[in-house]
């Protein structure tokens, strides 16, 4: 058995009368089970003025976390507020750790995760992640790394983004303590029920022209169809114009050719050879489509994959959303919020929070789940009461 509290607060500036806010909404005293993780996502100040440090120390189990530039639960939903998810059972247990995410990240993770294994009765059924943005090492690259570590558990979260132009103030939690470079985890030893989902973009709003990725480096489209990217892009309609002129907002899908949903990467740049520079990895091989996200989209696709996940719900949903899709909403950044908030009637089972990028996984033909890094797209995770 496993339940959720959920709890938020807007105090900012004074961390006792924010601690004592969160603490009467979680009710722990009558609520806690035996074993808890804490999930923090915040306004990044939240850590600068101490009430990321009060909470965390004031919380008798592990918190984990990462800013965010919007967060939502129950009927709150605000630029400057914090949120903390509560997962509580008396059977399944948590554990949490970290990694430093640099040269010698491969190294630092597999400590981490060792120490998560040696530590456990059993394999972790899930694990959290909270990714570092401030990095030069992509989401991409550190989901393939965790994925071959773990050996394929399932993966789920976020990378930490704030409010600045920037993301100077992104960090990641661990239990009161932020970070620029360090991979944070929580993960979910024991039996659970979970079902993930992701909203991306609509179909109708994709062209038919298909794509396959002839050439690639990492996260570098060199070539499609034989072509370099720019030729192919301009072949299908598209001008260095329109290309330069909406970086960040035209989204790839793309098809992995294995039964799982395409995912979606955002193009950052064009290199003078005609290369796109991508969120993500370009797989050679992969089909490639164009497509295009506008806000009624946004509202459209989250509404139809939220309602999907309802059938039959008791339990708790946690939702993370690129920040490309805030940006994509401006002035209106808290459509997508909202239209969640409704959808689930302003219950306190769900917490809603923008990310720098969304690590969810996805069924392939088999039925088997496949760990993958997305943009663009809003990832769903919905745990069940069992």
């Amino acid at each position: 058995m496993m339940n959720f509290l959920t709890a938020s607060t807007r105090e900012i500036d004074d961390p006792k009368v924010a601690v004592e806010e969160i603490l009467s909404q979680l009710e722990i005293e009558k609520k806690l089970l035996t074993n808890s993780l804490g999930i923090i996502n915040c306004f990044s100040e939240f850590i600068d003025t101490g009430v990321v440090k009060a909470l965390c120390d004031a919380l008798p189990f592990d918190c984990i976390g990462a800013t965010s530039s919007l967060c939502a639960t129950g009927n709150e939903i605000d630029q400057i507020m914090l949120i903390i998810t509560v997962l509580t059972s008396d059977k399944v247990e948590f554990k949490t750790t970290k990694a430093q995410i640099n040269s010698q990240m491969g190294v630092n993770i597999t400590e981490a995760i060792n120490g998560i294994f040696e530590s456990s009765s059993q394999k972790p059924s899930l694990i959290f992640c909270n990714f570092p943005l401030n990095t030069s090492i992509g989401g991409d690259i550190l989901v393939s790394k965790l994925d071959e570590i773990t050996g394929g558990i399932p993966l789920f979260g976020t990378i930490a983004v704030d409010h600045n132009p920037n993301y100077t103030t992104a960090q990641t939690i661990l239990n009161g303590i932020a970070y620029l470079d360090e991979l944070v985890m929580g993960a979910v030893v024991g039996e659970i029920k979970m079902t993930f989902e992701i909203a991306s973009i609509n179909k109708e709003k994709v062209r038919k022209q298909k794509g396959i990725i002839t050439s690639s480096n990492n996260n570098i489209l060199m070539g499609v169809n034989n072509k370099t990217a720019l030729q192919y892009l301009e072949e299908i309609g598209l001008t260095r114009n329109d290309l330069l002129g909406n970086l960040g907002v035209i989204p790839f899908l793309i098809d992995h050719q294995n039964g799982a949903k395409p995912v979606t990467r955002g193009m950052y740049s064009l290199t003078p050879e005609g290369y796109a520079v991508c969120g993500g990895s370009m797989p050679q091989g992969a089909s490639l489509s164009v497509g295009s996200l506008e806000p009624s989209d946004i509202l459209s696709t989250t509404e139809y994959t939220l309602k999907k996940l309802l059938d039959d719900f008791e339990g708790l949903i946690i939702s993370y959303s690129c920040i490309g899709r805030f940006y994509i909403l401006t002035p209106n950044i808290t459509d997508e919020a909202e239209k969640i908030k409704n959808i689930m009637n302003a219950s306190p089972n769900y917490s809603f929070s923008n990310s720098g990028g969304e690590i969810c996984p996805l069924l392939d033909t088999n039925g088997n789940l496949k760990n993958y890094f997305h943009n663009f797209t809003n990832v769903f995770c919905k745990l069940s009461l069992i």
